[in-house]
């Protein structure tokens, strides 16, 4: 069991002597000129990416500290023999299906296999999204956007959805941009499609027209495809319908036979996000030969499962996922995407053997406190915000005070009852949870969501906020402080490196999408309007400061598509700073490895974004991402603190200098 000294979780990392903090920084870079670079370019020079990763960062090297608990946990499972429980058979066996996948001969489960043997009878737009309805159930992707889910305007019920769907580009630009890079991308995809159609039958002359059509049919979806920017508002994506008018949308097409098929209950209601892309996809069936879709759905079949087939499929799928998309050079090595894979199936079985070995209800405690700290620290700066009024203030306060803080892991794991593991069939396994997940979702339509089940693993080197559910989650792993073996990290660590992460995610339940959920979780008004446009107005102004960034040439930070992240990033420190100004470290102002404590906690908040990556993957990021580069997390946000130009001196002329009056306070 990992102890917690004091308020620290130490991970262990042998071989260094020199303090954590002090040792990734480099002093030949001014702290006025790249905080970022000046914090982090040691630790980024020692830590060059591998052959096998589009991104290494601190984030992805402490997951690799852990993944080392999780194979031991693994190898552990395969040695119990009797003394197992079920749940840890389950575990055992699906670890030896991953292990084995890439010498198995191809094969697609037959389920699937009954479902390609309808597709060559299929002709009407019905019928092309009926068959699509058939491999929903089956767990494969198409441009059946089906999903079961808390209804916006009433937390407490599970509603059906349809939501636009079908590309397999990271965004809609990618169909259209003439940027280089993004144009190789699109250019390469048609060879994807007929590299994979090949395990599907098809020959090189049918698989290259295959390529082609399908590229012109995913480029007719991206067209009717609202862009991300337009996904982040709950209240354009949210247009409760009767079945009647969703047939309307679509005519000649009946919806009920289709919603039967994909194993959803029969509803008289559905909430459809972008009303248009149906009526859209209605057109675009009617439209397209019939072929063009077979090849599509085949294609999206095969591609759900090339990188758990076998060596050959799962080489295949690399060459375009990982080389072009991410510009990894090598697949990870088996092991490692055997966990991935098992995260994705059975993480609760995992999660809990890991909590139960790694993280005890006693560290679960202390960091909850460290969480409450940092939501009294907001609680107390919410009355003092200048450009909200009276009435907002009253209704912000009660939405944080109803925040429920998740540390750790869950109360509630699943349990994944009547899911067949078999030790010999990766693919099935993988499917069976898939098919698993999609019944149980649907079994709750009409009734009450489940709200105790976590969305991220305890293993996990993350957090988030969920605004219908209104709370927080924070997984051990994310909790985790990685540093020498017996070291214990002082409070400017703590606070730079968790508490800002505690605050960033408290934050989202306030940021331009957050807010618009109340205490309950329900989409709300209740914000008075006078409150919403001076919110509005600092949102403006910290759009235009991150449009101004450039991190690849002619590609810029979209300051919209990340504005949700980019508040929360500022309002995370901002919080995280009140939180540490309570600590003796602070009050104390001791030097440690030559740095005051505020010093100290920017350094340490800026290794959470220490890290290299590659161009292509920073491409898709700029492109796809609702997050900021990493150096803009560090470099953009501390322009706005003022705490940070007190502590490291900036003054006019320097590149992190930013005049007060031009400084974005928004919480």
């Amino acid at each position: 069991m990992w102890r917690l000294p004091l308020a620290f979780l130490v991970l262990p990392v042998l071989g260094w002597s020199a303090d954590l903090i002090e040792s990734n920084r480099d002093p030949k870079v001014p702290p006025t000129t790249d905080f970022w670079l000046h914090a982090n370019a040691q630790w980024n020079r020692r830590f060059p990416l591998p052959a096998d990763r589009a991104v290494y960062n601190s984030f992805a090297w402490q997951d690799d500290l852990l993944k080392k608990d999780l194979l031991e946990i693994n190898a552990d499972l395969l040695t119990k023999g009797d003394q197992a429980t079920y749940n840890q058979r389950r575990l055992a066996a699906f670890w030896t299906s991953a292990l084995k996948f890439e010498d198995r001969p191809f094969a697609l489960p037959r389920g699937l296999q009954q479902v390609l043997a309808k597709l060559d009878q299929v002709q009407s737009p019905q019928e092309m999204l009926e068959v699509a309805a058939d491999f929903y159930a089956q767990g494969t992707g198409s441009f059946l956007g089906l999903y079961a889910g808390q209804d916006k305007k009433d937390e407490n019920l599970v509603v059906l959805g349809l939501y636009q769907a079908g590309t397999s580009l990271p965004e809609k630009t990618y169909y259209f941009s003439a940027e280089p890079s993004t144009k190789r991308v699109r250019e390469a995809f048609p060879a994807h499609v007929a590299r994979l159609l090949h395990f599907m039958g098809y020959d090189a002359a049918s698989g290259e027209k295959a390529g082609a059509s399908v590229l012109a049919f995913e480029t007719r979806l991206a067209e009717v495809s609202r862009p991300m920017v337009e996904l982040r508002d709950p209240d354009k994506n949210y247009h409760p319908m009767s079945m009647a008018e969703l047939d309307a949308l679509t005519p000649g097409i009946h919806w009920e036979p289709i919603l039967q098929k994909a194993g959803a209950p029969a509803v008289t209601r559905v909430v459809v996000g972008q009303p248009e892309f149906v009526t859209a996809l209605g057109k675009i069936l009617a439209t397209t030969a019939p072929q063009t879709v077979r090849d599509y759905l085949r294609f999206q079949c095969i591609a759900s499962l090339a990188s758990v087939i076998n060596a050959e499929t799962a080489k295949a799928a690399f060459m375009f996922e990982g080389e072009i998309l991410s510009g990894a050079k090598q697949q990870r090595v088996l092991k490692e995407r055997a966990l991935r894979m098992e995260d994705g199936a059975l993480g609760d079985l995992l999660g809990q053997e890991f909590v139960a070995r790694r993280f005890s209800p006693q560290q679960r405690e202390r960091f909850r406190l460290v969480c409450e700290n940092v939501r009294q620290a907001f609680a107390q700066r919410i009355p003092k915000l200048t450009w909200m009024d009276e009435v907002t203030k009253a209704w912000a306060l009660k939405k944080l005070a109803a925040i429920k803080l998740r540390v750790g892991y869950p109360d509630k794991y699943r349990d994944y009852e009547g899911v067949e593991i078999r030790s010999e069939d990766l693919p099935s396994n993988i499917l069976s949870v898939a098919q698993w997940a999609q019944r149980r979702s649907f079994a709750r339509v009409g009734g009450m969501p489940e709200r105790e089940e976590w969305g991220m693993r305890p293993y996990t080197v993350n957090a988030y906020y969920s605004p219908m559910n209104n709370e927080i989650v924070m997984p051990a792993a994310i909790l985790g402080v990685p540093t020498y073996d017996g070291d214990l990290l002082d409070d400017a660590v703590l606070y730079g490196f968790i508490a800002c992460t505690i605050g960033h995610e408290l934050t989202h339940g306030f940021d331009d999408s957050g807010r618009r959920y109340g205490p309950t979780g329900r989409l709300e008004e209740g914000w008075t309007p006078a409150t919403e446009k001076a919110f509005r107005d600092r949102c403006e102004l910290m759009v235009a400061q991150y449009n101004q960034e450039e991190p690849l040439p002619g590609i810029h930070v979209n300051g919209r598509l990340t504005l949700g992240e980019n508040i929360a990033d500022i309002g995370g420190v901002a919080l995280a700073i009140d939180a540490f100004k309570t600590t003796e470290a602070y009050r104390s102002g001791k030097l440690i490895a030559g740095q005051t404590p505020m010093q100290r906690f920017f350094l340490a908040h800026a290794f959470a974004f220490a890290g290299n990556i590659r161009p292509e993957t920073l491409r898709n990021r700029l492109l796809s991402d609702t997050h900021s580069p990493m150096p803009q997390r560090i470099n953009v946000v501390l322009k706005n603190i003022d705490e940070f130009h007190e502590a490291f001196g900036t003054k006019p002329g320097d590149p992190m200098w930013l005049a007060p009056e031009n400084r974005v306070k928004i919480w």
